[in-house]
């Protein structure tokens, strides 16, 4: 299972997690200073209105009522927190006005003018002021009980709404930062994202460094250590080639002696046996002479080998006629029918002759290998819009599709096909071809029969 986390969903988790956490022990602070808060201001507003309601308490001889206006009552009973409960009672419990059902206070007896407690009337909780009042200063005829309630559930809604108002832009602002970041982060890694295209638009022979300059910082020890690896790829691979090379341009020549010395074993032999020997050792010497041809045709074509440097302007068409040209003999020889064809009078691209010639002549080594005797080969050039192909078409077994691009593999052989070669010729063609930026591909002849073979040159002058 692979990590889908990109480095900017890491950086905006790591920010915006913490901030949202914040976020909600914000609330729950915020929200517990609200009640404390509006707890306040109501309980105040509470006592506002029981020194209201002292403030009309009248006492015609013997006989104390509350003289309220109806205007105060209606007040009283419609303010926005909500309807008020009143009660006015002497400290003994006699009852003088307001709402008798009124729950008492606790049973806690205290001094304290001004007291306030939690209750509940009719099945709701509520919140209530009790405040001790003379009945008339000075006088020494008691005390007035007057309590003042109203429901909680107004408190409790006026919270909610102050912490919204509060919290509402405070995610305003995270959501906001989370973006700034995220924002920031992609111009940040822009410089990534462009090493990243080029990375991709590389081909698995692009060994040169990466550039450093427009990285950040932070990142360039990552580049330097990418740059390493790759030289060191790339020496890694100069090894080899030059290894492959050497050893193969150091068989040649015992490899020629051996073929040279064969050859003359069986003119002046007349033994049979001997020359039924001779002759299977002529065949595997021939077989080692065009192994050895090949690994060195391989080496010459490999990246880094420094054969395709210096390019020059060749026109396939001649290039490809004059290549068939000497094909002819032998696909005589085999009685295979071998032709050109191009309509055209030139095609002009850059590269090295010396290469493509060679490409060319694997093309028809096998073409012409591969066909049985009476078949037909064809070497084309055409023209596409912006490219130049050249192809090469045969009526022989074919390749089955799901082997056309194993068939490009060094050393890998079809079974069955009753033909000596060491499976390096369709390797040779498609390196000949990725250093000129061309594209090899394999498809059916004709009437899906045999072979055909296309090279796409796409920077046709």
């Amino acid at each position: 299972m692979t990590n889908s986390l990109t480095l900017r969903r890491q950086l905006i988790a790591w920010l915006g997690l913490p901030l949202v956490v914040l976020w909600l022990i914000s609330g729950m602070v915020h929200y517990d200073i609200a009640k404390r808060f509006v707890n306040l201001a109501y309980d105040r507003a509470l006592l506002e209105a029981a020194l209201d309601i002292g403030r009309n308490i009248k006492q015609i001889d013997s006989r104390i009522y509350v003289d309220l206006p109806e205007v105060a009552l209606q007040m009283l009973e419609t303010r926005e927190s909500g309807r008020l409960h009143f009660l006015v009672t002497r400290a003994d419990g006699e009852f003088i006005s307001g709402e008798p059902e009124l729950p008492p206070p606790p049973p806690d007896e205290g001094t304290d003018r001004i007291r306030y407690y939690d209750d509940v009337f009719n099945d709701r909780d509520i919140r209530l002021v009790i405040l001790r009042q003379p009945v008339r200063p000075g006088s020494g005829q008691g005390v007035l009980l007057i309590r003042v309630g109203e429901r909680v559930t107004v408190r409790a809604e006026s919270a909610r709404q102050l912490l919204l108002r509060i919290m509402v832009p405070q995610a305003v602002l995270i959501l906001v930062a989370v973006f700034i970041v995220w924002y920031a982060v992609g111009r940040g890694l822009n410089p990534l994202a462009s090493l990243q295209r080029e990375l991709a638009a590389r081909s698995d022979r692009d060994l040169s460094p990466l550039p450093e300059a427009q990285v950040p910082e932070e990142v360039r020890p990552l580049i330097r250590a990418m740059n390493e690896l790759l030289d060191r790829l790339s020496k890694a691979l100069e090894s080899r080639q030059r290894f492959v090379a050497d050893a193969a341009h150091q068989l040649r020549t015992p490899v020629a002696g051996i073929k040279t010395q064969t050859e003359l074993a069986l003119r002046l032999t007349q033994s049979e046996d001997t020359q039924a020997t001779l002759k299977q050792l002529h065949t595997a010497t021939e077989q080692a002479t065009h192994l050895v041809n090949q690994l060195l045709s391989l080496a010459r074509a490999e990246p880094g080998a420094g054969r395709v440097q210096h390019l020059e302007a060749v026109d396939l068409v001649e290039l490809a006629r004059g290549t068939t040209t000497e094909w002819v003999p032998r696909a005589l020889a085999r009685s295979i029918d071998l032709g050109f064809d191009s309509p055209l009078p030139g095609a002009s691209i850059e590269g090295d002759p010396f290469m493509l010639r060679e490409m060319l002549n694997n093309l028809l080594d096998n073409a012409v290998g591969y066909s049985q005797p009476g078949g037909q080969v064809t070497v084309r050039v055409t023209r596409n819009p912006g490219e130049v192909e050249v192809s090469v078409e045969d009526n022989g077994p074919g390749i089955p599709a799901a082997l056309r691009e194993r068939v490009f593999e060094r050393f890998y052989r079809m079974l069955g096909t009753g033909v000596d070669g060491c499976g390096l010729g369709l390797a040779i063609v498609r390196e000949i071809a990725l250093a000129h930026g061309a594209d090899a591909s394999l498809a059916s002849g004709a009437n899906d029969t045999g072979t055909l073979v296309r090279i796409t040159f796409p920077n046709a002058a």
